[in-house]
């Protein structure tokens, strides 16, 4: 799989080493962490920086607030998991006993599991990576847009000209339609935004090669982006 992603990485005629993959987990609800769906992200997100970057992706997560996780080691990444991506289902009756693993005892510290701004972390990631000398590729985990519209807006407005890529992951209900479902009218109103993508097929569950063909589609609107040739004075 991973030679896979990487010649994938090399058709988009991306070098590795040359960008920087963040990955960002919305930490707003339980239901993702008690079931596969961040698991599934964060292999995917792994797989993708694997072929673009020279380390494992800096993993953050937002709740109330916006942190960075410990770093994936090479070699650790299911330990990793375990301690960062997983939680013990709730119980239909009675209360949760959890494991006691680093997320469940973080909970509370980092504001988990009671809704999550979009908008706030983006604005944290852009002051982190905003002056980054290499084009860095956010892999941006959405669970909700709920009265996020206005905020995003406003940061995919002020990120325009940042070697950013944001790169939302999410599935969305397209009866109410957020920025995220909008962004072909974003970019009419205000071409300067180009950096931005909205991928709604990121949780399914597929075969390796279609897994492949996925993660393939995933890299290829930031390849497009960070080889154009007004390409951003970085630093």
């Amino acid at each position: 799989m991973g030679i896979l992603m990487r010649l994938a990485a090399r058709v988009s005629r991306l070098r590795k080493g040359q960008s920087k993959v963040v990955l960002v987990l919305c930490g707003g609800y339980r239901g993702p962490f008690e079931g596969e769906r961040i698991r599934r992200t964060v292999r995917r997100g792994v797989r993708i920086a694997d072929a673009l970057d020279s380390s494992p992706p800096d993993v953050w997560i937002y709740g109330a607030d916006c942190h960075r996780l410990p770093a994936i080691k090479s070699g650790s990444l299911e330990a990793w998991i375990a301690d960062w991506s997983v939680l013990a289902k709730t119980p239909v009756f009675g209360t949760s006993k959890e494991n006691g693993n680093p997320l469940a005892r973080s909970a509370e510290e980092y504001g988990l599991f009671k809704g999550g701004s979009v908008a706030s972390a983006m604005k944290i990631l852009r002051t982190e990576y905003g002056s980054s000398r290499v084009p860095v590729l956010v892999l941006f985990h959405v669970e909700s847009m709920e009265g996020e519209d206005s905020g995003v807006a406003r940061e995919l407005e002020k990120a325009s000209g940042k070697p950013l890529f944001w790169q939302f992951l999410a599935q969305l209900d397209e009866m109410h339609p957020s920025v995220l479902n909008r962004l072909d009218d974003v970019r009419r109103e205000r071409p300067s935004i180009t950096n931005t993508h909205y991928n709604n097929s990121w949780d399914m569950d597929t075969s390796v090669s279609m897994d492949t063909f996925i993660q393939y589609g995933m890299i290829k609107p930031y390849a497009r982006w960070a080889r154009e040739p007004r390409r951003r004075r970085l630093g």
